[in-house]
């Protein structure tokens, strides 16, 4: 009984010491896997597969997909939209949670590399684009999550507040930029950012170049409108008045002209073809005498007797105005220096690739 009592002992330390060995094998195993390049790899296919084809779903069952989703911070749409359109919106999830797997395969791979390379000069490629993606990614989080989304209207040459903000924006110019066949390519606007009166930011926008001051970012507009908003035109007794929707014009007998209504261009109205303005002629009573529509548009008139008084259409008065997205985003320099840093470590990589770099 004495040599069994021994032995006893011995055998329970020899098993813990192989089930602690066995325990130890399972998590370097799975450590290899985890930091293991392949399994980035096969992340980052499943993820671009989600994406395609979630993106193609998306896009037959509701086209404006996207512009909706960007019309909220990513963590509010996802905790208020997305439920409701359950399981359309499905590929989003699953593109949520292997996005958080790629980023902590990244993350494991760069302590990895501390670990275990820090001397190979050449691995420093890798490293960069590591952390350049988890900038990037962080950056995203960030600004889902603390940031918000705003859409003002504004009209060239008038500046209008953004709702929720202490700011307001001005709009100088709204230019369109056309394919040689007519086709709308990109849109060009000249910006001012204030707050309070006080001048914070200007610049030119366009796409993939929005406005950025601190957290604030302001997009090229997602929709806009060129149209006529008032005219010119000649009068035989008191001269040229400008005609707009809030300026009438008194001529020198007491009667007025105002203006009656817009065409655009491409716009019709019973037999009346844009681009053109209606000219409305009162007596000094405020009664309407008579009316006239006056156009640019080929086969139109350009002129009219009303009330004795001959109109001849000077030129028309057009105006551009844009619906623009004012986004308060905390992680928009985490994003710009995180892709700083992706891009030095691609170039790292090809002057690595191209043997230019050889010392470890």
């Amino acid at each position: 009984m004495r040599h069994g009592e021994e032995e006893t002992p011995m055998k329970d330390d020899a098993q813990v010491r192989k089930a602690g060995g066995v325990v130890r094998a399972r998590l370097t195993a799975l450590w290899r896997v985890a930091v293991h390049p392949v399994t980035f790899v096969v992340l980052t296919i499943l993820w671009c597969v989600d994406l395609a084809g979630g993106s193609i779903a998306a896009y037959f069952n509701d086209p404006q997909f996207w512009q909706k989703m960007d019309a909220y911070p990513f963590n509010l749409w996802l905790k208020q939209v997305a439920p409701r359109t359950f399981p359309a919106s499905l590929w989003v999830y699953i593109l949520v949670v292997l996005s958080y797997l790629m980023v902590l395969s990244l993350l494991l791979c760069t302590v990895n590399w501390f670990l275990r390379r820090r001397r190979r000069l050449r691995g420093y490629a890798e490293v960069l684009v590591h952390l350049g993606f988890l900038l990037v990614f962080g950056g995203f989080v960030l600004g889902s999550a603390a940031g918000s989304r705003t859409q003002v209207v504004l009209e060239v040459g008038r500046a209008a507040p953004v709702p929720g903000t202490e700011l307001s924006l001005e709009l100088n110019s709204l230019d369109l930029v056309q394919s040689p066949q007519g086709r709308p390519l990109d849109t060009i606007s000249e910006l001012v950012l204030y707050r309070g009166g006080s001048h914070l930011a200007s610049g030119r926008v366009r796409t993939n170049h929005p406005l950025i001051h601190a957290s604030t970012v302001v997009y090229p507009p997602d929709d806009y409108q060129f149209g006529v908003t008032g005219a010119v035109v000649g009068t035989s007794t008191s001269g040229a008045v400008t005609l707009t929707g809030a300026q009438d014009a008194v001529l020198r007998d007491g009667r007025s002209l105002s203006l009656g209504g817009v065409l655009s261009s491409g716009q019709r109205r019973g037999n009346l073809v844009g681009p053109g303005v209606l000219v409305v002629m009162r007596d000094a009573a405020g009664r309407v005498t008579g009316s006239a529509y006056l156009s640019e548009a080929p086969g139109m008139p350009a002129g009219a007797v009303v009330d004795g008084v001959r109109l001849t259409l000077g030129q028309l008065v057009q105006s551009a105005k844009g619906l623009y997205r004012v986004h308060h985003d905390p992680g928009v320099w985490l994003v710009i220096v995180g892709a700083v840093v992706l891009a030095l470590g691609t170039l790292w990589a090809l002057v690595v690739y191209f043997g230019v770099l050889r010392g470890e």
